[in-house]
């Protein structure tokens, strides 16, 4: 029995159809609810309210809020070694502006600047949402690198990820959303 040579035109053309079906249902950043754009008013309303410089032990973003923990001191005078002891949490929505919600608290870490948060708003969920398509984002987190006495000033991004089978993840991201590790919980 003979068989029929497929021409390299005939491969193409499939190659293409099959490129384009699966980029029709590449999921986007809009297919996120989390409220990534307001991330830059809300570091502005801390710059205007607070004042500029602070330094940030987190930051994170969900879909309605975003929550702002501040680095300062319990008694309000700076420490001898410099480091902060405590954080002021701050609320950002819209509707509302920023609001702080509770008296500092005791804590330490790693913190960042306002000029160390850098990633592309377009770019950081993409993959993670690619890569989890049973899975939903529930939160962006911003978070200090290094240690108490050792922060490094670096910022580094979280996209925490809850299963539609069970089970939350949170799966640290690049500033451009490349896959970096995975927290599994």
């Amino acid at each position: 029995m003979a068989r029929k040579k497929l021409s390299p035109k005939y491969f193409v053309g499939c190659l293409v159809i099959v490129l384009l079906a699966c980029g029709s249902e590449q999921p986007n950043v809009k297919d996120s609810s989390l409220r990534l754009d307001l991330i830059e008013q809300a570091m502005d309303a801390v710059d205007t309210g607070v004042g500029d410089d602070q330094a940030y032990f987190e930051i994170n973003v969900t879909d309605s809020v975003v929550n702002l923990f501040l680095a300062t001191d319990l008694d309000g005078q700076p420490n001898p070694d410099g480091l902060p002891d405590a954080m002021v949490q701050y609320v950002f929505t819209p509707q509302d502006g920023l609001e702080d919600v509770a008296l500092p608290l005791a804590a330490n870490g790693p913190t960042f600047t306002r000029s160390a948060v850098s990633f592309s708003v377009e770019k950081v969920l993409l993959k993670v949402i690619t890569a989890l398509p049973n899975s939903r984002a529930t939160m962006f987190v911003i978070a200090g690198v290094g240690t108490a006495s050792g922060s490094t000033g670096v910022a580094d991004y979280r996209v925490r990820m809850n299963s539609s089978q069970g089970g939350e993840m949170s799966v640290l991201v690049t500033k451009d959303g490349e896959i970096i590790g995975t927290d599994a919980s």
